[in-house]
């Protein structure tokens, strides 16, 4: 079994894609667009006893509302980073996953058909094969307006190559709409102020957690570490959050804080709880 991190460098893709755009909501005069990619490719081409790739793209980016937009240019490198990483970011939209489709079926066909024609040599009937020659990718993401004049992005990529589970995390980014660039946490959240803010987040991991074991017994990080929460390090800030119009969001993925069966932590901090702590330009 071959398994990676696939956010930004190997999705499994397929042909006779089942494609599509949907307009959406705008910020300004920029609307928010969707292209899709929806396709089962079998490792041996029309073989349908061979083992089979289920791939899912929904890659949500802005329509610019004119030539000369070049702020929205701007943010789609941005999301097309975010989604795949920098191979293929120049491209436009629907090239863009056209692209990633095309060039991952060699992806997929490269990790398994050797080990799977051994298989078929060796006798191993199809109803015995390894079931992990069968995977399962989905890429999906949501592009939604946030606090003043910001973007909110969220990709998920769900992965499936065998092993006990699958395997389920996100990136999310926060796109100033007046620039097209990321903001990062640093320039966010204010320096002096950060272990206020991570007193914010403890208080919201007990909470999770206790809800989590259902039971109200959590009240510290010694508790957390007692139940397998945080055993690596102190609260620290996440790279995953959201500026919203009401609230700052926090995501940890499955394994950054905790065991995979607790999940990911999402925490939710109220404006009047969190904004005395950001700095003054967000």
């Amino acid at each position: 079994m071959k398994t990676r991190n696939l956010l930004f460098a190997s999705l499994i893709a397929g042909t006779g894609l089942l494609a599509g755009c949907v307009e959406g909501e705008g910020y300004r005069e920029a609307t928010v667009n969707v292209c899709n990619a929806d396709t089962i490719v079998r490792l041996l081409g029309d073989d349908p006893s061979s083992p089979s790739c289920h791939i899912k793209l929904s890659f949500a980016y802005l329509n610019p509302y004119s030539e000369k937009d070049s702020i929205s240019e701007a943010v789609n490198y941005t999301l097309k980073q975010t989604f795949f990483g920098d191979l293929y970011a120049k491209l436009a939209p629907r090239t863009f996953v056209d692209t990633i489709a095309s060039s991952l079926i060699g992806d997929y066909r490269r990790d398994v058909l050797e080990s799977y024609r051994t298989d078929v040599e060796n006798g191993v009937i199809p109803e015995n094969m390894p079931k992990w020659y069968n995977y399962d990718f989905r890429i999906t993401s949501t592009l939604e307006k946030g606090r003043d004049s910001i973007w909110n992005y969220q990709v998920t990529t769900f992965q499936y190559t065998g092993g006990a589970h699958p395997n389920t995390w996100s990136k999310w980014v926060n796109i100033d709409a007046l620039t097209g660039r990321p903001l990062e946490k640093d320039e966010t959240f204010a320096t002096a102020d950060k272990a206020e803010i991570r007193r914010l987040i403890l208080e919201k991991i007990i909470e999770a957690t206790n809800e989590r074991l259902e039971t109200d017994t959590v009240t510290s990080l010694e508790g957390l570490h007692a139940n397998g929460v945080l055993l690596d390090e102190d609260v620290f800030i996440p790279e995953n959050f959201l500026l919203k119009d009401y609230e700052v969001t926090f995501l940890y993925n499955p394994y950054e804080i905790a065991p995979y069966y607790m999940g990911q932590f999402e925490l939710h901090i109220p404006n009047d709880e969190i904004l005395p702590y950001l700095n003054a330009k967000q």
